[in-house]
Parts: C-alpha cells; sequence; structure tokens
C-alpha cells in the first residue's frame, strides 16, 4: 500500500511502534539542544523562517499532551492526544494516500496552497514532489504535533526553500499572513484561495481555523485594496503628483528634514480625530513642549482652536475636500510647523497651506519611486494618514511612539470624530475587539484596514525596540501597541525632560532645484516614448487575433468546437506570451509596470484561476486555451487602454513643469508634447 508516496518520502525512523518515552529515551532533544539529527536538520531550517517558533521548539525536551505510533510501513506515524484519546489519523497509510490522491487530481496545477493541520507531515512531503506546487502554507494549532514531526520527517529542504511555509497559529500574525499573501509570485493567486483541512481530527480546532482563516481572508482583502480602487483613481494620483512636482522639488526636503532632526526627541504623539480625543486635550496642552506632536489634517484645526501647536501635520488624501482643514491661517501658531503632505495632494490643499512650511514627499510606489528625486523622500504606506504619521514618526527615530484619538471605531453615542471635526462618517456594521479587550466596537471596512495597517508597522517597529502606546482610552483595539492611559504614560515618559528646541531646515538650493527639475522633466520625456511603444507592441497583437479569436467563441457557441483547433489556438496563445514577455523586460518594467498591473488585475485574476483548472484531455486543453486567449482579449484591451490613458494624462499634467522650467531657461523646447484635446477621463 502507499507504494506511490513511499517513493517520494525520505523518512528517518524504526518501522516499530514507539511512544513518547521511546522517543524520549533516543534523546531528541537535551539541555545543550536537539540530538536528533532529523529534528536538529529541520530547526536549521525553520530558524530561517520563524525564528520564534524554531526557539520554542528547540527548548523542549519531551511530549506532555501527545504519545507517537509508528507502524511498519514508512509513512504509517500516527499521533495520539492522550486527553481526549484521538488519533490526528483513523489510518495513517490510507488517508494520507487518498488525501494526497485527490488534492492531486484537483489541484495539481496550484502554485500556492493552504492548509490547517501539519498532521504527521508526510502528505506535504509528497505534495511537495509536485514542483508545480511553488509554496504549501500549513498552520498547525498544536506545538506537540510540530515537535513530534519534525523529529520523524526531514522536511529540512522543504523548509529551508520556503516551498514549505510552517506556521504555529499562536505565534502566527496577521501582518506575517499578509506579507505572504503579497508576494508578487503568488498575489494574482487570491481568488484560488481557499484553507484545506487534511483530517478530521482538526474539527475539534474549529474556533481556531475560522480564526486563522479570517485573517487570511482580511490580508487578501487588504492586498486587493492596496492595488487601488480603479484605473481613474490611479491616473488621479498620477496626475496630481506630476502636477505638483515643481511645488515639491523648490520646496523643503523631507530627507533634509528627517537627517536634521533625526532622534532629536524620544516620544512622539500622534493625534487623532476619535471621539476620545476631547477628553485627551487639556493632557496633550500640559505636555507638548516635551514630546513631538504629530497632528493629522483633520486634527489640525481642533488643535489650533485649543492653543496646541504640532511639529508636523500629515496629510496623505488627493481630493479637494481635505483642503478645508488649511484654510485659516495663523502666521505666529504656524510658524515652526512643517506640513508633511503626499504629493499627490489636491492642488488647492497646497494653496490653502502655502506660505507656510511645505514638506511634499513621494510615496513608495512604482510610479513615483521611478523619478529617482530621492532629496525628496517616500512616506505613506497604507491609506490613510494616520498610517503616514506613525511611519514619519518612526522614521524620526523616535523610542516611544504614542496613539490618542485612533478610535478607529464608533463612540457609544454612535460619533464617529472628534467635537469640531469637519465631516461625518456613513454608517456602517463591522465589529472588531475593543479597547481593553473586553467586548467589540463597531467599525467601517475603511477603519478596519487601517487598523490593519497600523498592526503591521507596529510590528515592523517592535523589532527595532520601538515601543507604541495606544493611550486612546477608547475604541478598538490596536493589536501590538500597549493600552495605557494616557496622562500616566505622559508623566512617565516626560520625567526630567527639557523642553523641546528644534532645529530648521531651509528650502532645497536653487542650484538642485535645477538639476531636479531637469531631472523630472527627462523621466517624463523617456517615460512617455517607452509607453508609447509600450501601447503599439499590445495594439498590433491585439488587432491580429481579436478577429481569430471572435470566430473561435463563436464556434464554441454554436457548439462547433473540435480538437482540429489546438494548434490555432497554441499559435494565438504564443503571440500573447510574446508580446507579454516583450513588455516584461527591463527596459520597460520601470516605466510601464504600475499602470499596466492596475489595468489587468481583475484579467491576472481570473487568469490565475484558469490556469490552475485540469487539462489532462485534448479537449479540456482545447476548451482551456479557448478561456485562456478569451480573457487575454480583455486583457490586451485593458493595458493598452490603461498605457494611452497615462500617456495623456501624464502630457496634460505636465504643463507645470514646463511652464517652470521655461522661466528659469532650463529648456527651449517643450519634448513632452500636448495632450489630445477630447481626451477624458471619468474623474
Amino acid at each position: 500500500m502507499a507504494k506511490e508516496a513511499d517513493k517520494k518520502l525520505n523518512l528517518n525512523h524504526q518501522s516499530t511502534k514507539k511512544t513518547k518515552q521511546d522517543v524520549k529515551k533516543q534523546e531528541m532533544t537535551n539541555t545543550e539542544g536537539p540530538q536528533n539529527p532529523v529534528f536538529k536538520r529541520n530547526l536549521n531550517a525553520l530558524f530561517q523562517q520563524d525564528e520564534i517558533l524554531a526557539a520554542r521548539l528547540w527548548g523542549m525536551e519531551e511530549m506532555k499532551d501527545y504519545d507517537i505510533f509508528i507502524g511498519k510501513d514508512p509513512i504509517d506515524i500516527n499521533i495520539i492526544n492522550n486527553k481526549t484519546l484521538k488519533y490526528v489519523y483513523e489510518n495513517p497509510v490510507k488517508d494520507v494516500q487518498e488525501t494526497l490522491d485527490s488534492v492531486e487530481k484537483e489541484y495539481k496545477r496550484y502554485p500556492i496552497m493552504y492548509f490547517y493541520g501539519l498532521g504527521n507531515g508526510v502528505l506535504y512531503k509528497a505534495l511537495l514532489k509536485n514542483e508545480t506546487h511553488q509554496k504549501i502554507v500549513v498552520v498547525e494549532p498544536e506545538i506537540e504535533i510540530i515537535y513530534a514531526t519534525l523529529n520523524l520527517v526531514d522536511l529540512s529542504q522543504e523548509l529551508a526553500s520556503e516551498r514549505l511555509t510552517l506556521f504555529f497559529s499562536e505565534f502566527a500574525t496577521y501582518t506575517q499572513f499578509y506579507y505572504l499573501i503579497c508576494n508578487h509570485k503568488f498575489a494574482s493567486y487570491a481568488k484560488i484561495y481557499d484553507l484545506h483541512i487534511h483530517s478530521h481530527f482538526y474539527d475539534d480546532f474549529s474556533e481556531d481555523c475560522m480564526k486563522i482563516n479570517q485573517e487570511f481572508t482580511k490580508a487578501i482583502s487588504q492586498m486587493v485594496a492596496g492595488h487601488g480602487n480603479s484605473i481613474d483613481d490611479n491616473l488621479i494620483g498620477v496626475r496630481q503628483h506630476i502636477e505638483n512636482l515643481p511645488t515639491m522639488i523648490t520646496n523643503y526636503s523631507y530627507v533634509d528634514l528627517v537627517k536634521k532632526r533625526y532622534k532629536s526627541m524620544d516620544t512622539a504623539v500622534i493625534v487623532s480625530t476619535g471621539p476620545s480625543l476631547d477628553k485627551q486635550l487639556d493632557t496633550l496642552k500640559k505636555f507638548a513642549p516635551y514630546v513631538t506632536v504629530i497632528s493629522l489634517d483633520a486634527s489640525y484645526p481642533i488643535l489650533l482652536k485649543h492653543k496646541i501647536k504640532p511639529d508636523y501635520v500629515t496629510s496623505i488624501e488627493r481630493v479637494e475636500a481635505t483642503s478645508s482643514f488649511f484654510k485659516h491661517k495663523n502666521k505666529k501658531f504656524d510658524e515652526d510647523i512643517y506640513f508633511i503632505v503626499a504629493s499627490l495632494t489636491h492642488k488647492q490643499t497646497i494653496k490653502n497651506i502655502l506660505p507656510r512650511r511645505l514638506v511634499l514627499t513621494m510615496r513608495p510606489q512604482q510610479n513615483e519611486t521611478a523619478f529617482k528625486l530621492r532629496k525628496y523622500g517616500y512616506l505613506g504606506l497604507g491609506h490613510s494618514t494616520a498610517n503616514q504619521a506613525y511611519q514619519l514618526a518612526y522614521v524620526l527615530g523616535h523610542k516611544n511612539i504614542i496613539l490618542i484619538g485612533q478610535d478607529l471605531a464608533f463612540a457609544p453615542d454612535g460619533k464617529s470624530h472628534a467635537t469640531g471635526h469637519a465631516f461625518a462618517q456613513a454608517d456602517e456594521y463591522l465589529y472588531i475587539k475593543a479597547y481593553g479587550g473586553e467586548g467589540e466596537v463597531r467599525t467601517t471596512y475603511i477603519w478596519d484596514k487601517f487598523r490593519n495597517q497600523f498592526e503591521a508597522d507596529i510590528e515592523q517597529s517592535n523589532k527595532k525596540d520601538i515601543t507604541t502606546y495606544n493611550c486612546t482610552e477608547g475604541g478598538a483595539r490596536i493589536e501590538g501597541s500597549i493600552e495605557k492611559p494616557f496622562l500616566e504614560t505622559l508623566k512617565k515618559l516626560c520625567e526630567n525632560k527639557k523642553p523641546k528646541k528644534l532645529p530648521h531646515i531651509k528650502p532645497v538650493k536653487d542650484d538642485d532645484v535645477n538639476k531636479n527639475l531637469v531631472k523630472a522633466y527627462k523621466f517624463i520625456v523617456k517615460k512617455l516614448s517607452i509607453e508609447s511603444e509600450a501601447k503599439r507592441i499590445i495594439e498590433t497583437v491585439f488587432l491580429d487575433i481579436v478577429p481569430k479569436i471572435d470566430e473561435i467563441i463563436k464556434l464554441r457557441d454554436e457548439n462547433k468546437i473540435t480538437k482540429e483547433l489546438f494548434p490555432q489556438l497554441v499559435e494565438i496563445s504564443n503571440k500573447i506570451d510574446k508580446a507579454k514577455e516583450t513588455i516584461s523586460r527591463a527596459k520597460f518594467k520601470p516605466f510601464i509596470e504600475n499602470i499596466v498591473s492596475i489595468s489587468i488585475y481583475h484579467q491576472e485574476l481570473e487568469l490565475a484561476k484558469i490556469s490552475v483548472a485540469p487539462s489532462d484531455t485534448v479537449m479540456q486543453k482545447v476548451n482551456k486555451l479557448i478561456e485562456w486567449i478569451e480573457m487575454h482579449k480583455y486583457w490586451l484591451f485593458s493595458a493598452a487602454g490603461g498605457l494611452n490613458a497615462e500617456i495623456e494624462v501624464t502630457k496634460k499634467a505636465s504643463k507645470n513643469l514646463v511652464r517652470e522650467l521655461k522661466k528659469r531657461n532650463l529648456i527651449t523646447k517643450n519634448e513632452i508634447g500636448e495632450a489630445k484635446e477630447d481626451f477624458k477621463l471619468s474623474f
């Protein structure tokens, strides 16, 4: 039995029955660390992907809740829970072989799969002999099962290559799942996500399994949201970033500011506009001279009203409504404040802020980093200016970051923002864990995404010994932060501190301004040339193959598809592949990757589903190829359309830059060209 699995496996154990006492006698571990060579190899490999789990396993000496039983067959390994007397398998050999056959029959083309429950590990070693499975993710709720399996089955190669990614559910975090999901090799396979359970033994862990499944789906949702709402949304950002380039380049440099003030202060307070902010304002006013105060754009009018001067005001939104926060100016109050604003902000926001100290920064996204204007810096992962503010506090070298007004939830009376905030929030019904850990609070989908980004940032900050305090004293729990009263926290952190004296920077020197204006201009000229070339390549293939695709679709609709179509389908598919390969080359990638990936994102998700479908018979191959080329008809159309839209938007948005260059006598003619007068987007 199980000859197929036997041939695939390299197991290291005796063909005898063993209990935990027998395993201990073999000295799986001792006080000096693992003695079992299999376990040692596995731990060394695991250490590269999860140090905490590997260290925990290293320190274990025996199992208390589980026993191991090994039969004569090389894969006859079973594990029993001593408390419930339940086995992981009814018949290990039969169960594993049947699961292997079932999985390979249905999922043999899946590059990534997710499982709940490690079991004896044999299934995953066998599955990974299929090279198509580039990654298998396994979450195990019982650390003793991980310990037992890694002592008996050599998974070191699979773990070292990270084709097998192993989590202990107690240690697993949302952030780990998010970065796993975002891996560019697997991001397009989001629609095929499913959490498989390969043994009924794990039915007893249904609550934990549901939690893990929710974390994975939440991570997928966050990743999809990160691609933006639409191509129009992306192009608004492209347009406004390019329109604002002259303002960014001629004002203050974010990099200069960070260098000047790095580690000048120990503690930063980030002021958000949640309903709990009202009760924190008196304390903030008292301690403001001893901490860095970072205000969100929406908090700025509230602080102005209460005469609490922030050191920085952050803003990341691209909509005109945000500009209303900066309408009121107080020269004396504003003179030392730096307004840290995303370069894709609305022009009215810039108009309302100036002549105050404006620092426009780019976001760390491909279409902005490609300009290589590094002096002006990159800030603002995530969708919220609160996340932007947290990342600013991190970059400035603070040891402690305090959050206030960061409710991310509705107050009991239904309020969504502090008194004095300009905008109301539409009702939504989503419930998450409350501050303090007891009960739940009502939040919104987008607030929950902000919270997810906070948790990811806090996890990274913890690794740098930065402590995050959530002193909101209400709203939602933000995992990873320390929940403490605001006054108590500030008393402790500000003890014996002197009032701050922060140094200032000057605007960028004129020579550097000129160099960077020309640099931005030359990049845009080259970008438009490359985008136009890529568009021509795609359009040429599109016009060549679409009539043939339409003929084949008509035959399908008339039930006239035969296997004789296979060579023609392969020829069409090859033409598509050649075009995609060409525009993926290094020459094109920096200039078109962002707009193309957004334009064809949803087609890529569908293509991923098609790619993993079975195609064992000739007719299955024919039908799969028809789906494949039909979806590529829309892929090519969307890619060319996206490129055309960005070309026209870029030309139109470059007028400010060209005007500034001509004013400074840096160019004599416009090589960018004019946008088509009739080109419009649904802004």
